[in-house]
């Protein structure tokens, strides 16, 4: 029985090493928004998830979050090949195809006015919760979510070094293609700079984190010990890859991007830096003045750096107004397409399609948006009134997770604010622009959120929360 465990957790291990890897390789090639590294991607995921399940069953921790998470993934799926299939009385399908009857005799009625597209999008809407599914899965422990936790981190930074150099030395040079828009802004691995932003953002609170925890570790190394060498130059490549992250971010000169990133930052470097040397030593010895001190200090460096740094964004936004920028011009037409199909939708991946009717002349002739630059309106438009009962039930659900890892953890709070802060990044983003709808980062942020899920509801296998060698209740 014993050896049986041991393999278990070899095996545990190499997959989880596998989803990392995974993770990382559909970043790479433009965030796998071609056919081939999605396929890849996918098929790899699946596969990670059919086996994880099958050698590990429903975690436990996390069964509830798991459970949800399931019945979403098969509610949104089935609607989404629900309204593909050919309905066998119109009341329900769209107006569109009463129209194609007349003008080309077609007797096809659907939900969606194009049932291909559709079908097609079910793989992109089931590969995050795949995604966050597997990291359930072989999230079993502390231990496995930070290492999940800490491989995104460095490959954010080592993504954000790869930016810069090629920013710098091959600004028209996308990866190994020729770069065709965003000429003057870092996208990094990605097509466009904000998906960039919102990835780069959620790479400087990562390795902000990888950096408090092993400046803490070589603090409470004993000098002339073995080791604590390795943990001084670990320090300085962590700190190299945060400054990388955060440069790379400014350089992306997304508003959007920056501002969301301010946000979350706001909500977590504060406590960071009030607890930089651990939670209970700091309320043990801090007086309330000098918290309060730390607490503004760290608001206003955020601000400042921001505002220093970010000079180039800010300058977007001072020479192109909101009311200048097109996809808030094209916010009245989606809302008209939205309220006449608000029950059922036009259909996954249609948006393209059906808002050529809804455009509003003085919005200009130029450009095509297949995309509403809107996260949750697109959903609203493609799944109709079940897109917003969804959202609301992940939101609560995060929200009971996160709040119950800020009131349970202790010596690992940082992981549950960190998740509350990049969600926050993410939500913010979203309303403005279409990051979690680029397959590559819709699965990085999919893994994220399983690791510090995970961390959140608590720890499994007997593992003791402890710092400075007393142990804690979580």
């Amino acid at each position: 029985m014993f050896s049986n465990l041991i393999n278990r957790a070899i095996l545990r291990e190499a997959l989880l090493f596998a989803f990392i890897g995974l993770v990382i390789l559909t970043l790479i090639p433009f965030g796998s928004v071609t056919p081939f590294p999605f396929a890849f991607a996918a098929i790899g995921m699946f596969a990670l998830a059919f086996i994880s399940g099958l050698l590990f069953g429903e975690p436990r921790q996390s069964r509830s979050v798991f459970g949800i998470a399931l019945f979403l993934l098969i509610v949104l799926t089935g609607w989404t090949f629900i309204q593909t299939i050919e309905l066998p009385s119109r009341w329900l399908a769209n107006p569109a195809w009463d129209a194609a009857r007349d003008l080309a005799g077609v007797n096809y009625a659907a939900i969606s006015v194009e049932p291909a597209d559709t079908l097609a999008s079910i793989l992109w809407v089931a590969l995050p919760f795949v995604t966050f599914l597997t990291g359930l899965l072989l999230c079993d422990t502390d231990r496995r979510a930070r290492k999940v936790l800490a491989g995104l981190g460095l490959s954010a930074g080592v993504i954000a070094v790869f930016g810069l150099l090629q920013f710098s030395l091959f600004p028209n040079i996308l990866i190994v293609v020729e770069k065709h828009a965003y000429l003057d802004s870092l996208t990094a691995v990605f097509v466009n700079r904000n998906t960039a932003a919102t990835f780069l953002g959620l790479g400087t609170l990562l390795m902000l984190t990888l950096v408090r925890d092993i400046t803490r570790s070589y603090s409470n190394h004993p000098p002339g010990e073995p080791g604590r060498n390795t943990l001084l130059l670990r320090s300085w490549i962590y700190i190299l890859l945060l400054c990388a992250c955060f440069t790379a971010l400014m350089l992306s000169r997304s508003r959007a991007g920056i501002f969301a990133t301010t946000v979350a930052a706001l909500i977590y470097f504060p406590w960071l830096v009030m607890n930089w040397n651990g939670s209970r030593r700091f309320l043990k010895s801090a007086p309330g003045w000098r918290s309060m001190l730390k607490l503004l200090s760290a608001i206003v460096f955020v601000v400042v750096l921001l505002t220093v740094f970010a000079g180039q964004a800010i300058l977007r936004a001072q020479e192109r107004r909101l009311e200048d920028d097109d996809r808030f011009c094209i916010l009245p037409g989606i809302w008209r397409a939205i309220s006449d199909h608000w029950l059922t939708g036009t259909g996954l991946g249609t948006f393209r399609t059906v808002f050529s009717a809804y455009r509003d002349p003085a919005c200009g002739i130029f450009g095509v948006f297949d995309r509403a630059h809107n996260f949750y309106l697109e959903g609203f438009l493609g799944l109709g009134v079940l897109f917003p009962i969804a959202a609301i039930l992940v939101f609560s659900v995060l929200a009971r997770v996160f709040w119950q890892g800020l009131a349970q953890r202790r010596r690992y709070r940082q992981y549950v604010l960190l998740g509350l802060a990049a969600t926050v990044l993410v939500a913010l983003h979203a309303a403005v622009d279409f990051s979690l709808q680029i397959p590559g980062f819709a699965v990085f942020y999919s893994a994220f959120l399983s690791a510090v899920v995970a961390i959140s509801l608590g720890r499994s296998n007997g593992e003791a929360d402890t710092a400075y060698g007393r142990p804690f209740s979580r």
